[in-house]
């Protein structure tokens, strides 16, 4: 006997399966698009496994640690970037954990997530739930465009939060086309602060939002098509416009603190290498899955190689598409040419008035970095070029290939594309290394913990794979960068000249290990004393070297025991007060000057003091000591 709570109506079944078939076939294009969405997000954690902060991403951490949360703070131009938000984020992150590469990969891997929605959010609004938005966000996931900016963290704050700004306020800026309500237009404005908060070049987000409403919002030639938008939008613009004004005077006025200055780009011939070599070469490579191959002069970071055979495959790809798109889509000039002007007024241009002047054009126009920023506008400008956006009228010239040639044509294009990326990608990998800045924080970390407490610890450059000197000066001494890592309880100190009485003095090798410094140069000579030492009465005492010094900024290492005195040590025509504390120490004393021989004069009264020897040299690591820790951190 079947009871009613058993029974099912035989048509139940097929209904409730035709629903989920149903749901599943109208969102399809979103299943397909958040699938993509997570192998980009699976695919960037491998890669930021095996990167690690590098050059000025210190300088930005140090800086964030000794600054307290303020405006001064936030408003600082670094490297020629107005980057407050970047500020804000580094100023949180150094002190939820320092130097903590993990960390930092979870944030940039949640940004990564939310400029990955905010572009399939605005391809939705163009083109609808239309199979053919997989192509251009899958372009903006997976472009190599942005692969070496990953590995640079402080590039990162600034290009990473404005791929999802621009994209966020474009959507809202659609909206308002489309409703007309004021608040849409407010909320675009809103995501043009955000974006500014993160990189200047958001000031031309306003510039794209008007060319994208004359393009294809509203109907008409261009040209007539621009006036009409003026004056029918006049309202967000003025919103637009106030806000980017303000935020260009905010700008100009910080500049002029900056150390770093525009200047002029020099000779043509090196604005126009840096062109050749940023679009000719960087960009149509990396826009069709390149470059392939990468130079790391340095090991760490890698630049695109020029390599002849690929590029004309590009620029012959690259010419195909594009005539195949003014061939069938209507006003598809119009989106290259908004394409065309992003990468010369947003990218070119910045690096001509601040870096062509003084760093090598071939070496600027190699560095993809300089293009992350255009990636979500390549997917955007390809999205223009072959679809029309919802609700245009005629979009295309000429009647498109049937479904059965261009779905083959479209997947098999696509598939090259990704296999393309994810090749460059691994030998991305197999090119760069990030283990020397890895393994040299890591035993510097386990150096400090295990150093004595109140040792002294002479300040030196980092090895250049870390930060190089030469550009980066003060900020990559290890006084700056090691310093924070040290328990405030062993009471370390770091010095840039040693002075005064010190009992342990250590140095950082190349590797993050600690090892024993001593002053390296002429000697006294022996005392003749039956006691071994030259007394210091009242007056002068002459302690003769064994051999004779140049002028130079010396380092005086004395060894004395007895009472405690106050004395003027004169190398030469160089001298230098010195107090000597009761007991036995090595009391280190900076000098200037030439000479055979060492005077001390007695500058205050008290019991003996017994100069047991001194050596006039410089500093350098014992060779033969043990090193802290004995074996540097993989």
């Amino acid at each position: 006997m079947v009871t009613q709570t058993e029974f099912r109506h035989p048509a139940d079944v097929p209904r409730e399966s035709s629903e989920a078939t149903e749901w599943l076939r109208s969102n399809a294009v979103v299943l397909a698009a958040v699938a993509l969405i997570a192998a980009q997000l699976w695919w960037k954690a491998r890669l930021l496994g095996h990167f690690y902060f590098r050059q000025d991403d210190f300088q930005i951490m140090d800086h964030a640690l000794t600054s307290a949360f303020s405006l001064k703070y936030l408003f600082t131009i670094d490297g020629g970037h107005l980057m407050p938000g970047g500020l804000a984020m580094a100023w949180v992150l150094v002190r939820l954990s320092l130097y903590d590469w993990t960390l930092t990969s979870i944030v940039t891997i949640a940004l990564l997530a939310a400029a990955s929605l905010a572009m399939l959010r605005l391809l939705l609004l163009l083109f609808g739930k239309r199979p053919c938005i997989l192509i251009p966000l899958a372009v903006f996931l997976f472009s190599p465009l942005a692969l070496p900016g990953l590995s640079f963290w402080t590039t990162t704050l600034l290009w990473l939060p404005l791929q999802t700004t621009i994209p966020m306020a474009l959507a809202s800026h659609i909206r308002y086309l489309r409703t007309g309500r004021m608040r849409h237009a407010v909320a675009a404005a809103a995501w043009l602060a955000a974006g500014l908060a993160f990189d200047e070049q958001g000031v031309l987000v306003p510039v794209l939002a008007f060319a994208l409403t004359s393009a294809y919002f509203v109907p008409g030639g261009w040209l007539s098509a621009t006036q009409t938008a003026l004056r029918s939008y006049w309202r967000a613009w003025v919103v637009y416009g106030a806000l980017t004004v303000g935020y260009v005077v905010l700008f100009v006025i910080k500049l002029q603190t900056s150390v770093q200055q525009p200047g002029k780009p020099g000779v043509f011939s090196g604005v126009l290498t840096l062109a050749s070599m940023m679009l000719r070469v960087s960009f149509f490579t990396a826009a069709f899955g390149g470059p392939w191959r990468w130079y790391a002069p340095g090991g760490d970071y890698g630049y695109v190689v020029e390599a002849a055979p690929l590029i004309e495959i590009a620029w012959a790809l690259a010419v195909v598409l594009i005539v195949a798109s003014l061939w069938y889509r209507r006003h598809a000039v119009r989106a290259w040419i908004m394409l065309a002007c992003w990468l010369l007024l947003a990218d070119l241009g910045p690096v001509i008035i601040s870096r062509v002047s003084s760093i090598s054009a071939t070496i600027l126009g190699l560095d993809l970095h300089y293009l992350a920023d255009a990636t979500p506008i390549v997917a955007i400008c390809l999205g223009l070029a072959f679809w029309p956006v919802a609700g245009e009228e005629q979009p295309y010239r000429a009647r498109r290939p049937s479904r059965r040639v261009l779905v083959p044509v479209a997947c098999t294009v696509v598939g090259a594309f990704l296999v393309s990326s994810v090749w460059s990608g691994v030998n991305y990998l197999r090119d760069t290394s990030s283990a020397v800045p890895r393994s040299y924080l890591a035993t510097a970390r386990v150096a400090l913990a295990k150093a004595e407490p109140g040792t002294v610890i002479l300040s030196g450059a980092t090895p250049q794979a870390v930060m190089y000197n030469g550009y980066l000066g003060a900020a990559a001494q290890t006084s700056q960068v090691l310093a924070p890592l040290a328990p405030a309880s062993a009471r370390i100190r770091f010095t840039s000249q040693p002075s005064g009485p010190i009992s342990n003095l250590m140095v950082f090798n190349g590797a993050g290990q600690l090892l024993p410094a001593a002053d390296v140069g002429d000697p006294s000579i022996r005392p003749p004393t039956p006691a071994g030492c030259w007394q210091l009465p009242e007056g002068t005492t002459q302690i003769p070297l064994a051999g004779a010094v140049f002028d130079y900024g010396w380092i005086v290492r004395l060894s004395y025991s007895g009472g405690g005195a106050r004395v003027q040590v004169k190398l030469g025509t160089g001298e230098h007060d010195a107090v000597l504390p009761a007991g036995a120490h090595d009391v280190y004393i900076p000098v200037t000057g030439a000479g055979r021989d060492i005077v001390i004069r007695r500058l205050s009264q008290g019991p003996a003091t017994c100069v047991s020897g001194l050596t006039v040299g410089l500093i350098y690591a014992v060779k033969d000591a043990y090193p802290l820790p004995f074996y540097s951190v993989p």
